[in-house]
């Protein structure tokens, strides 16, 4: 097991020692996926991953002349996954989007849905349209109608928006590719993790016991930055245990972890979640405290902080090296 601390008690300057944590971390993270978790264009499911292209911008686009307000880098994953051809085109269905949009000092979390095709009669044409939420605000369609292009498929190069990049407008350009396998993680939660719902202080309902989860969930690569490593958290398929004879509770999701530090070693684990029939949930640990064993992974995450009524996730997790668990959905080059 290779630990971080070490590295962050160095004597060497301050730069040089970040630049070594995330080599570190990033080496952690070269073992082997396998078969069942290689990426490729095929009829199963395909995770993809935006590429330094895309960006997001919200303002002003012809023929009205005010600024655009915003344009920043967004970076994340999604599920490609095959639903047929119809004559003309190949159609897919687009899930788990697990995008971040740097907005000021904030980051916006975007998720959602939709659809992409790309054939065509005479020329190669595409579309891409999405259901999306971006932060706090309401769902809003995404479409980039049907325009040339998609010639380089499994390479997706194409701008969605609003409302036809006329005017007042937020536009997504959208450029991604398939994960390559070396770069999907697989995970196993531990039996130790727990769920735990009730009531914690300042108010008195009652604490429920903390019940195991059992699952599985994998780590695709994002960024690699000064000081901290980013990693999206894709195909989270856990379980909540019941009483005996009673089924589990299952819980799917997507999710962003990073680790590193500049001085001690912290992380951050955040989480969108459905459990059970309950609709998307978001679960955050705050940056704390923690991460020096990475690989390995133990974090707690919650809904509201711990204040009042919540649930909590005490997770505990490890690379998962042996036959894929819950991957089987995934293409194999």
């Amino acid at each position: 097991m290779i630990r971080l601390v070490p590295l962050l008690r160095s004597v060497r300057p301050l730069a040089v020692r970040a630049v070594q944590l995330v080599a570190v971390v990033a080496g952690t993270l070269a073992f082997g996926a396998p078969t069942a978790l290689a990426q490729g264009a095929s009829d199963a499911a395909t995770i993809y991953r935006l590429n330094p292209a895309s960006n997001y911008q919200q303002g002003c686009f012809g023929p009205c002349m005010c600024p655009i307000l915003v344009g920043t880098d967004v970076r994340g994953t999604f599920v490609l996954t095959s639903t047929g051809f119809d004559g003309l085109f190949n159609t897919y269905a687009v899930t788990d989007v697990n995008w971040i949009v740097a907005s000021g000092d904030q980051e916006l979390r975007v998720t959602g849905s939709g659809t992409y095709k790309v054939g065509g009669e005479f020329a190669v044409q595409q579309e891409l349209a999405l259901d999306l939420k971006i932060g706090d605000s309401e769902v809003q369609r995404f479409d980039s109608g049907l325009v040339p292009g998609g010639g380089k498929f499994p390479d997706i190069s194409v701008t969605i928006s609003m409302s036809g990049q006329v005017c007042f407008d937020t536009v997504f350009l959208v450029g991604a590719s398939p994960v390559p396998p070396d770069q999907v993680h697989p995970y196993i939660l531990l039996p130790e993790s727990t769920v735990q719902r009730g009531c914690f202080p300042p108010c008195e309902c009652p604490l429920g016991v903390p019940r195991p989860i059992g699952g599985t969930f994998a780590l695709v690569d994002l960024r690699q930055g000064p000081l901290f490593v980013e990693l999206a958290v894709v195909d989270v398929d856990w379980l909540i245990a019941r009483a005996p004879g009673a089924s589990g509770i299952p819980v799917h999701g997507i999710g962003t972890y990073r680790v590193g530090g500049e001085f001690a070693v912290q992380q951050q684990l955040s989480l969108d979640l459905r459990v059970g029939k309950e609709g998307p949930t978001h679960f955050d640990s705050g940056l704390v405290d923690g991460g020096g064993e990475f690989p390995r992974i133990d974090i707690s995450a919650s809904v509201h902080g711990l204040h009042c009524f919540d649930t909590l996730l005490d997770l505990h997790a490890l690379p998962h090296q042996g036959p894929a668990l819950g991957w089987g959905r995934f293409s194999a080059r």
